[in-house]
C-alpha cells in the first residue's frame, strides 16, 4: 500500500538549488571585499558571515582566489545588464554616452563594484590568472565600445575608414582613470562632476573625429 500523499512528500529527497548557493556565497563576497578589502576577506570569515560551514563554501569553490574571480565576474556582469536595460533602444553615441555613464561610480551599487574592482586590478599585477580575466573584461569592454562607434558610423554620427580600436582604447582608459579618480577623491567627483567630466570627454572625442 502507498503512504499517504504527506508521507510521499516528506520521503523526497530536497532539491538543492546549487546555482542559488554559489549566488549567494558570491553576493557575501562582493560585500566584504567592498567594505573590509581582500586581505580580511577569508575562507573563514565568509563562512562567518553567511552561516555555511567552511568545507560547504570549498566544495563549491577551490580557495579564496577562484572566489575572487567568480565575484569580479559577477559583478561585471552585473553592470553590464544595467547597461542593457538602460539601453532602451539607444544606438551609436547616445548607446555609447549610456554605457560609459553607468560605467562610472555614481551609485552606491557602482561604487562598491568599483572598489571591488580597484583590489582586483592589483591582484591581476601579481598573479597570472587574474591578470588573464582582467584581460577578457576589457577585451569585452573594448568590443562594445567599439560596436557603438560602428553604429554611429552608421547613423552619419561619425566619418567612415576610421580606425575605431585606438578610439576604443583611449576612451576606455579615460573612463577608468575617471573612476579611479573618482573612488579615491569620492568628496570632489561627485556625482554631478564625474557627468560633467563625462560630457567633456564626450565632447572631446566627438569633436577630434
Amino acid at each position: 500500500m502507498a503512504p499517504p500523499y504527506t508521507l510521499q512528500v516528506l520521503l523526497m529527497p530536497k532539491i538543492v538549488d546549487h546555482d542559488e548557493r554559489r549566488e549567494r556565497i558570491v553576493e557575501i563576497v562582493a560585500e566584504m571585499l567592498a567594505t573590509v578589502g581582500a586581505e580580511k576577506t577569508t575562507i573563514r570569515e565568509i563562512a562567518r558571515q553567511s552561516g555555511y560551514s567552511r568545507g560547504f563554501i570549498e566544495h563549491y569553490f577551490h580557495d579564496k582566489e577562484e572566489l575572487i574571480s567568480k565575484t569580479i565576474r559577477w559583478i561585471n556582469e552585473r553592470s553590464l545588464q544595467r547597461v542593457n536595460e538602460a539601453l532602451d533602444g539607444k544606438t551609436g553615441l547616445a548607446a555609447l554616452r549610456t554605457f560609459n555613464e553607468l560605467t562610472l561610480p555614481i551609485t552606491p551599487e557602482a561604487r562598491n563594484e568599483w572598489k571591488i574592482r580597484m583590489q582586483f586590478w592589483g591582484l591581476a599585477a601579481v598573479s597570472d590568472e587574474h591578470r588573464r580575466e582582467q584581460s577578457k573584461r576589457i577585451h569585452v569592454s573594448e568590443k562594445i565600445i567599439i560596436g557603438y562607434l560602428e553604429q554611429a558610423q552608421e547613423n552619419g554620427e561619425l566619418e567612415k575608414g576610421i580606425d575605431l580600436e585606438p578610439l576604443a582604447h583611449s576612451m576606455l582608459h579615460r573612463l577608468y582613470g575617471l573612476g579611479c579618480n573618482a573612488i579615491l577623491r569620492p568628496t570632489y567627483f561627485t556625482r554631478q562632476r564625474q557627468l560633467q567630466a563625462l560630457d567633456h570627454i564626450m565632447a572631446e572625442f566627438v569633436k577630434a573625429r
